[in-house]
């Protein structure tokens, strides 16, 4: 072997000592790290997002002591360092070995097959010799690594969430069994959602449909769930115990209890929105002189968790007078893939092909479907248009309009009314019993139908004579059971007679149709069955297009005539100024609210901010509780107490104290700033 091959073998033997010097250094780093995070962890517990760092920072740690000492022996590498180094240890050679190295031989080689073995037996001893600080301090830290619990190691090491009850830490055998606690939650699978797994909940918000199981450490017996009025007992696996659920549209507190010990997780529903449909085209309704042609139709759909299906939908109304029949059909129905949470839809709608006469309408609208298996499924459909092909002797007419208009207002304000009540409704519906809602949605059906009626009669009732609808109860065959009848009675109404004054019957003129308000009949009627199901949610975008379809109708042309003006009520000129202040003021208290729920809300969160400094584990239930009561009409409220009843049970002082204040802002509302006095020179309230 030449000198040269030797001093290589050499450096090859030195450079994996120093390699295997440096992983044991690196394994050793990042296992001393994950040693003291798992001591740290069982005698503290340490937050998920620690632990998550913690891990990086090993990791991180034994990178940095392997590049270490790599940098610190990079001359390894270096072949004249390497045959240094054999000098040193060999004198004899007189730098002979190194001249040979360099290039500059001017002897013979000076290496033997018996030197050669020296050099590569002397670089083995000492790569080795180096291993054995760094193999000894990896076997310590290995032992105590291998004396912890594994649950301990695994937390630090593997950090995920839902391992809380991995932790390794003695508990009294009197303690509460209710800590730690875990939450696995498991959305629909229709939702596409993943499901999530949380440590220490304080609320769990989630699709209406998801099991819940919470799990905790320790023997099951004697641990129960109170959810709504159901009692669900804990059920034993291996060493743990878990309790399932599902979770229904309404919220509510879960309350676990253990002995004399209590815990309560506010479970927060989440709604599957039907889907939105929006018609593109056509843009308005249209009078044709023929029932030829192509329509296209463009129409969008899109919902919170995926569209099943969609499609458009026809319906053609043919005849007149009591002779009036229906079509309808389905063009172009589509099926997504699963999880679409947007579709585009276009189709035609070929004229030619559904025979049309002389004045037949053609009513169009788009509908989808989602995927909803539970609740469901969700329907939701866009605004209808209306094709309408025109008559013979039509155009040979001039319209009058036969009377005045109607007076709408008060039908606006009515309508108005309605809506705030339903929608009032709505947001108590949370907290009410299923009957209570039914029976205050009847309630406002009623004024609905009465309100529907109104409409009604002005559309079809002549000047002194009767309404041709009867009362709800009467099943009568003048009574309009449909839109489509009330449209048959519209065209009777307006088409009977090609003279646009009628003066049979005592001569008085005819109301004619106004298509606004037959558009407000039938969002009425619809408005109307939605309400009597108990189902104010699903009335309030059909009582909103009936407000819609009256303001339309109060742009009609009106007569006004002239009358006195309102007698004066009171003189302000010479009323002004006249009282007499005797210049003593009271003291002034703070104005309550006038709302009595929400006076009591707010004595409730004064009660609880009370409690927080000597019972913290009080304050979080009530909070929680309080924070259940909120979900429906005040949610920014609602949201801050979560986060505080969050903060509090975490012990994180600051962090609850900005939250409590933030929770008083929303409960207390907005800031109202007045730049000047009023009028009559009073301090605003």
């Amino acid at each position: 072997m030449s000198a040269i091959a030797a001093v290589r073998t050499s450096r090859t033997v030195l450079a994996l000592g120093v390699a295997a010097r440096a992983l044991a250094w690196g394994a050793t780093a990042s296992a001393a790290m994950l040693v003291a995070g798992a001591i740290a962890d069982i005698m503290t517990p340490i937050p998920l997002g620690a632990r998550i760092a913690l891990a990086a920072t090993a990791t991180l740690a034994g990178v940095a002591s392997a590049v270490a000492v790599t940098w610190r022996s990079r001359r390894v590498v270096s072949l004249p360092r390497v045959a240094l180094w054999i000098e040193e240890r060999f004198p004899s050679l007189q730098f002979a070995l190194v001249t040979e190295v360099e290039g500059l031989r001017v002897w013979p080689s000076v290496a033997t097959p018996a030197s050669s073995a020296d050099w590569t037996r002397m670089s083995r001893t000492r790569a080795i010799r180096g291993l054995g600080a760094p193999l000894a301090a990896l076997a310590s830290v290995s032992l105590m690594l291998a004396i912890l619990p594994a649950g301990a190691v695994a937390r630090v090491g593997a950090p995920r969430a839902g391992d809380a009850l991995d932790r390794a830490a003695s508990r009294p055998s009197g303690a509460s069994r209710l800590a730690p606690l875990v939450a696995s939650v498991t959305p629909p699978v229709y939702s596409g959602v993943r499901g999530s797994i949380t440590d220490e909940p304080t609320s769990i918000e989630t699709l209406v449909g998801s099991e819940v199981v919470l799990r905790g450490r320790g023997d099951a017996r004697g641990i129960v769930a109170v959810v709504g009025s159901d009692t669900v007992p804990a059920r034993r696996a291996g060493d743990r115990w878990s309790i399932g659920f599902s979770v229904t549209a309404r919220a509510t507190a879960v309350r676990l209890v253990d002995r004399g010990f209590a815990r309560i997780v506010a479970i927060e529903p989440v709604t599957d929105l039907e889907p939105s449909v929006t018609l593109l085209r056509p843009v308005h309704d249209s009078v044709l002189r023929a029932g030829t042609g192509r329509i296209p139709l463009v129409a969008e759909a899109a919902d919170d968790y995926g569209i099943d299906s969609a499609a458009f939908e026809y319906i053609v109304s043919s005849g007149e007078g009591e002779t009036f029949k229906f079509r309808s059909g389905t063009l172009k129905p589509t099926r997504p893939p699963a999880q679409t949470r947007r579709l585009a839809l276009d189709a035609s709608l070929f004229l030619d092909s559904l025979a049309l006469r002389p004045g037949d309408i053609v009513h169009l609208r788009a509908i989808a479907r989602d995927g909803n298996v539970v609740t469901g499924p969700g329907i939701g459909a866009s605004e209808t248009r209306a094709l309408r092909i025109a008559r013979a002797g039509e155009y040979d007419s001039v319209s009058v309009e036969a009377a005045g208009p109607a007076s709408e207002d008060k039908s606006v304000v009515s309508e108005r009314m309605l809506i705030m009540l339903a929608e009032a409704l709505e947001k108590r519906r949370p907290s009410l019993q299923r009957p209570v809602v039914v029976g205050e949605s009847r309630t406002i059906a009623a004024d609905q139908t009465r309100l529907r009626k109104t409409v009604g009669e002005v559309i079809f009732t002549r000047l002194g004579g009767e309404s041709v609808e009867e009362s709800a109860t009467e099943d009568v065959p003048t009574k309009a059971k449909s839109m489509e009848e009330l449209l048959r009675r519209a065209d009777s109404a307006t088409n009977i007679s090609n003279d646009p004054l009628d003066f049979g019957g005592g001569e008085s003129p005819v109301v004619a149709v106004n298509k606004p308000l037959l558009e407000a009949y039938n969002a009425m009627w619809e408005a109307s069955t939605q309400l009597e199901l108990g189902e104010p949610g699903k009335a309030l975008p059909h009582m909103r297009r009936a407000l819609a379809a009256i303001q339309k109708a109060r742009q009609a042309e009106r007569l006004y005539l002239r009358g006195r003006p309102p007698r004066l009520v009171i003189d302000v000129n010479k009323a002004r100024l006249q009282g007499k202040d005797k210049g003593a003021s009271g003291a002034r208290l703070p104005r309550l609210p006038a709302d009595s729920a929400l006076r009591a809300r707010a004595e409730r969160f004064g009660r609880i901010i009370d409690l927080v400094a000597g019972d913290p584990a009080a304050a979080v239930d009530s909070l929680l509780l309080l924070r259940v009561d909120a979900l429906g009409n005040q949610p920014a409220f609602a949201a801050a107490l979560g986060d505080a009843a969050d903060a509090l049970r975490r012990g994180q002082g600051a962090r609850a104290t900005d939250a409590l204040s933030r929770a008083r802002r929303a409960l207390s509302g907005p800031i109202v700033a007045r730049d000047s006095l009023g009028r009559w020179g009073v301090a605003p309230p």
